[in-house]
């Protein structure tokens, strides 16, 4: 080969990508970096703060609330199907249904009976419990000579003497009244028992020891301090009463929520039957709501 040819013929080095020769033409040339998020459809990420902030106001929760309702209320009218109707009432039938009982009045005297019973089986176990109570207080021998026969009776359901009362007393409002006044009777017994239980006797002596008599002692003292137990015990007997009542009506009765149930479920109307149940829940609620308020007003008064 002569020296031209050898000047004339590439070298080998030469051949290599972008013919830069030497070890700087094998580099791999800088890419650019890759999107985020998914190339050209990639969207920023959605923030769930603003629903969050929204939610934890009072007009969130209730626009929550009203839509989670309207949601099941929806599901509860159409998803059923045809043979499920017969055991399963949709919501429009049954406001329709509870709408007639309004314009002919047997809602509201359903309504009547049940409170009625509630309240006068009420107010009587309530006032004979406190009587009971501050007297055993006051006579410690009697209570102990009394305690195990009001333990007994305490101690048993009250709802199995409902089948006695309804023999004695019939099916009418004396039964129920009967069965919430026993079963009121006892809760408050034992609450204003603890109460004068509780009572400063260093207190009570020295009342006596100045000239006090047992009914100032009685005003001043016994009453004023066992007031926070009664009421106590008050409070929660009102659910008892409320759950009595309508357990009297279930088992015999002639009005009344629980009658209403127990009738339109004997004879397979379920729209009855679910218009009864809607109105014993509204009755729960708003009974629920009212011993809130009156515990908030007396834990209020209590701090002040």
């Amino acid at each position: 080969m002569s020296g031209a040819e050898a000047r004339s013929s590439p070298s080998p080095r030469g051949r290599g990508l972008g013919g830069g020769g030497g070890a700087a033409s094998l580099a791999p040339s800088p890419q650019p970096p890759p999107a985020r998020g998914g190339g050209v459809f990639s969207s920023p990420p959605l923030s769930l703060a603003p629903v969050a902030d929204f939610l934890s106001t009072t007009w969130g929760r209730v626009l929550a609330r009203l839509v989670l309702a309207l949601i099941l209320l929806a599901m509860w009218e159409y998803l059923p199907s045809a043979d499920l109707r017969f055991w399963m009432s949709g919501p429009v039938e049954i406001v329709a249904r509870l709408w007639s009982w309004i314009l002919d009045g047997s809602l509201w005297e359903n309504v009547g009976a049940t409170l009625l019973a509630m309240s006068l089986g009420y107010a009587i176990g309530s006032g004979v419990g406190i009587a009971l109570g501050l007297l055993f207080g006051l006579m410690p021998r009697l209570h102990r000579v009394l305690s195990p026969y009001i333990a007994a009776l305490y101690a048993m359901p009250k709802i199995a003497l409902a089948p006695l009362f309804v023999i004695v007393f019939g099916i009418g409002l004396e039964s129920k009244v009967v069965l919430v006044a026993i079963t009121v009777f006892f809760l408050v017994l034992n609450s204003t028992l603890d109460g004068v239980r509780n009572v400063d006797r260093d207190l009570t002596r020295a009342l006596a020891l100045m000239g006090a008599t047992r009914f100032e002692v009685i005003g001043k003292v016994l009453v004023p301090a066992t007031l926070p137990w009664i009421f106590t015990g008050m409070r929660i007997a009102v659910r008892y009463a409320f759950t009595n009542t309508l357990l009297a009506e279930l088992i015999a009765s002639n009005s009344g929520i629980g009658f209403m149930i127990e009738y339109y479920s004997g004879v397979f109307d379920a729209t009855g039957t679910y218009a009864a149940i809607l109105v014993l829940v509204i009755m729960s609620v708003g009974l629920t709501e009212i011993l809130t308020q009156i515990e908030a007003k007396m834990s209020h008064g209590r701090a002040h």
